[in-house]
């Protein structure tokens, strides 16, 4: 492949003079006051750029270790990495569109530093220790590593671009350092020559959690908040504070308050408190710490004295339980016998993993959003109208927070619509606040990790750790539905990824679309949100979660269309007055849509065609054809109409002209009547029940009548 010849840069475009002693932030302003102290230097072996990290949501620290460079980089490196901290890039040299900021947030400084250590380490191996001494050729030779090594055309992509952004950075190096065009950046076919044609689709690639998978976890995650989490906060606040101990015993010093303590077990039980830890689960161990919490001793106090066990002949049989109540209970049976005295920072850890599911999950939050929430976040509202209190979600968004530039702007921004919410969020917010008493953040790293966080205390949990406690979460739920013999709220395994929050958005979208009842499916799948979901829900109708719908409730029809389409090809015959309808809409699916590709376009064209708008109602026995002027599930459909409504499965009434029954439909009522009759037979069903059932099967052998006698291919 040819190859353009070196750009012929001004020679006096700002060019970087660097001395060791200059800072590595050149404009102090973007760094907070609080972190000024130790900045970096130029000349330093080690740069720090946790500094400019201005989000609770990035935990850890960013630095570049030029070490790792070759030697003979190392100087090119450096002025390559600080123009990439302090100038903007000119991606205005690029010829053909590209979604690149000018100005790199540190995170992707960092990337971009690896990438150029990988690119330098790679020429240097080729004995090539100055960027002018590239050659088309070597380009080429590069390109085809990667090809075999890394992996993605997305991943190749991206190490590439590394390398026209150091070529895009000539402007500000000296001649030796200044690479020719990339031949992928001589043109876009240029591109897609190396990196070969693009396999980019509209369509959202995350998939969605498996549907028994989240509404298992939903349902104990909103038993931690509403159920127990009482409990918990009791047992976090008695732990917390030692014990009263009587006043015979406050004159003594701790030792002497052990030996009468183990005086006083020898008299009467010959054991003493012991627990067992989760990673040693066949030895039980002393409650050393347990025991000097019932003396009224602190946490140092207690491990000061551990020489000192005077518990010869005495056994740790007894459980290290706390003396509270357990008032939480799961249908009637309390949720755990006790809670013991090592117990309450797990249960503290499941408790706020439960509250971050379900802040995360009903509010559509992204989960860079939700984890950067802080307290006070929450705020109430009262309709003046109807009297009914509403809940608000107040916090920051960062994705398409961009300043003038077009840049990311480090902090994000407050959102222009807080977030609605229901009861259980609010719950869940007033939660965490109490677990959480001196944080401002609403999900501190602290109240999820299994250690001390050292430098990333105060951060706000990380995406991981998230992922990480929510198995946690579902291990100990699984147990306790065995425990509590509810077999049937053991939580399956999702088949195809672990549960990350990323999923939730993209897994509340498939049940709002796959689900009987179109956009109010939530509210039906979980019945706590009954009568309060909406097109809004978790957002404004405007924004928010509406970015992941349109191309799922396309797919979702899409979906059904096709397996309608199969069916009617295999014979399936259709009866109701809308009988023609529905033949025709598939027939017009088939001709437009079926089998191509789905593109944006093509699933707005799918969602905006009236005569495609058919919903399975398998509650009601019915497929409806949607047509709002002869809706009867909407009384007021002829002074509201609305093209964004759809059917009200709630309120499916009999005579309506959008009513069509397919044979999947009757095999429906086939099988209800045989349900009915196997209670009819039972001798425990009350005879006033059997007189409606029996009326009821009645009913239903008269639609199934009527479809065989005028259902049509």
């Amino acid at each position: 492949m040819s190859i353009a010849a070196a750009n012929s840069w001004p020679q006096q475009t700002g060019r970087l003079e660097l001395d060791d002693a200059d800072p590595v932030i050149a404009d102090i302003e973007r760094v907070p006051e609080a972190r000024r102290g130790l900045l970096s230097t130029v000349g330093d072996n080690r740069w720090d750029l946790t500094p400019l990290v201005q989000k609770h949501t990035v935990s850890g620290t960013l630095s570049i270790v030029f070490d790792t460079f070759p030697p003979s980089y190392v100087a090119a490196a450096k002025r390559l990495i600080w123009a990439s901290i302090n100038k903007p890039t000119p991606v205005e040299d690029l010829e053909r569109s590209s979604a690149a900021r000018s100005q790199l947030a540190p995170a992707t400084v960092c990337t971009f530093a690896r990438f150029l250590r990988q690119w330098m380490t790679w020429l240097a191996e080729k004995d090539i220790h100055e960027f002018n001494a590239v050659s088309g050729s070597i380009y080429d030779e590069y390109a085809e590593h990667l090809k075999r090594h890394r992996g993605s055309r997305e991943n190749v992509g991206n190490i590439l671009f590394a390398v026209t952004r150091a070529w895009l950075y000539a402007p500000y190096l000296p001649e030796v350092d200044r690479l020719a065009r990339p031949p992928w950046e001589n043109s876009y076919l240029g591109r897609t020559s190396v990196l070969g044609p693009a396999n980019w689709s509209s369509e959202n690639k995350t998939t969605p959690i498996h549907p028994q998978t989240m509404a298992g976890l939903l349902v104990w995650a909103l038993r931690f908040v509403t159920d127990f989490s009482d409990d918990i906060l009791a047992a976090k606040a008695l732990k917390a504070r030692p014990r009263d101990v009587p006043p015979s015993l406050q004159s003594l010093t701790p030792h002497q308050r052990f030996r009468a303590y183990v005086q006083q077990r020898r008299q009467d039980s010959q054991t003493v408190p012991g627990w067992v830890s989760s990673n040693r689960p066949h030895i039980r161990s002393l409650a050393k710490g347990f025991i000097g919490w019932q003396l009224g001793l602190s946490p140092e106090e207690a491990v000061m004295m551990n020489p000192h066990w005077p518990i010869a002949g005495l056994s740790a049989s007894d459980e290290a339980h706390l003396p509270m109540p357990i008032t939480g209970s799961v249908e009637g049976k309390g949720w755990t016998p006790a809670i013991g005295f090592y117990e309450v920072e797990e249960f503290c850890r499941h408790l706020a993993t439960a509250a971050f599911v379900v802040v995360a999950y009903l509010t559509g939050m992204r989960g860079e959003e939700c984890r950067a929430l802080e307290r006070g976040c929450c705020q109430t509202h009262t309709d003046s109208a109807t009297g009914q209190l509403h809940y608000r979600i107040h916090g920051r968004t960062f994705k398409g927070a961009l300043d003038q530039s077009g840049n990311a702007i480090p902090a994000g921004v407050e959102r222009e619509q807080p977030w609605l919410a229901i009861a259980p969020v609010a719950k869940a917010v007033a939660v965490m606040e109490a677990l959480n008493p001196s944080s401002q953040l609403l999900f501190p790293i602290d109240a999820f990790s299994l250690w001390p966080c050292g430098v990333n205390a105060g951060k706000a949990v990380h995406a991981r750790m998230v992922r990480d406690r929510i198995q946690d979460l579902i291990d100990w739920s699984n147990h306790a539905a065995e425990r509590l013999e509810r077999p049937h709220e053991v939580i399956p395994a999702d088949p195809d990824d672990a549960v990350t929050v990323k999923r939730f958005r993209r897994t509340l979208a498939w049940f709002i679309y796959r689900k009987p009842g179109g956009r109010v499916a939530l509210g039906v799948q979980y019945g706590h949100l009954r009568g309060y979901t909406t097109d809004g829900y978790g957002s404004r109708v405007a924004g928010g979660l509406r970015d992941v719908f349109p191309m799922e409730e396309a797919l979702a029809r899409a979906d059904y269309l096709e397996d309608a389409h199969q069916r009617l090809d295999d014979g399936e015959q259709v009866s109701g007055p809308a009988a023609d309808r529905y033949t025709q809409a598939i027939h017009l699916f088939d001709r437009h849509f079926r089998g191509r590709y789905m593109s944006n376009k093509q699933a707005a064209a799918l969602r905006a065609n009236p005569q495609l708008r058919i919903y399975d109602n398998p509650q009601q026995f019915v497929t409806c054809c949607y047509d709002q002027a002869k809706a009867l599930c909407h009384p007021d459909r002829q002074v509201t109409a609305s093209e964004l409504r759809s059917p009200d499965v709630s309120h499916c009434q009999p005579g309506c002209g959008n009513i069509a029954r397919t044979d999947q439909n009757i095999l429906q009522i086939r099988d209800a009547i045989a349900r009915h009759q196997v209670e009819i037979a039972s001798p425990t069903t009350p005879i006033p029940l059997r007189c409606r059932l029996e009326r009821r099967i009645t009913a239903l052998q008269g639609i199934v009548d009527e479809h065989q006698n005028n259902a049509r291919s």
